[in-house]
């Protein structure tokens, strides 16, 4: 139950924005959004074509699933952090709006990759990670998430 509401959640931050640029119909004036939960998909009232395809798998900790599938932050890896969905493309959507900004996550790599650290990618389920390598590895990612290996 908890994931349907997550999933609900990730797709209203997606849907919103785009549902406000959808062209209203002269003879409907009002716009409306239709959900299928037995597809995971949004449709718009006005078409049959699917915006946006939820992910049903589970992302990996370890960087081998890594598009469409979703991480559940309070089930999965070490129970904290944020959840997110991965689309087909490989992009990542926090269901924390702050963490979707893509100027923040430029100007987060541009500062790890200037300090020295490695780009790691995910790391227990985090994304965007970097690591300061040498005996102990001590590694940073975009969401706060901070360990060593």
């Amino acid at each position: 139950m908890k994931i349907a509401v997550i999933i609900a959640a990730a797709t209203a931050l997606v849907v919103g924005p785009l549902a406000s640029t959808l062209p209203e119909s002269p003879e409907s004036p009002e716009s409306t959004t239709t959900v299928s939960a037995r597809s995971a998909s949004f449709l718009p009232a006005s078409t049959s074509t699917p915006l946006l395809k939820l992910p049903t798998k589970p992302c990996s900790d370890d960087n081998t699933v890594t598009r469409s599938c979703y991480w559940d932050a309070a089930k999965m890896g070490n129970g904290k952090g944020y959840s997110y969905i991965v689309d087909g493309r490989g992009n990542v959507i926090y269901l924390n709006p702050k963490l979707n900004k893509q100027s923040a996550r430029l100007k987060f790599n541009a500062a790890q990759s200037r300090a020295g650290k490695e780009h790691w990618g995910t790391v227990d389920g985090h994304r965007f990670c970097w690591a300061k390598v040498g005996d102990t590895s001590y590694i940073q990612c975009f969401d706060g998430y901070k360990t060593s290996s």
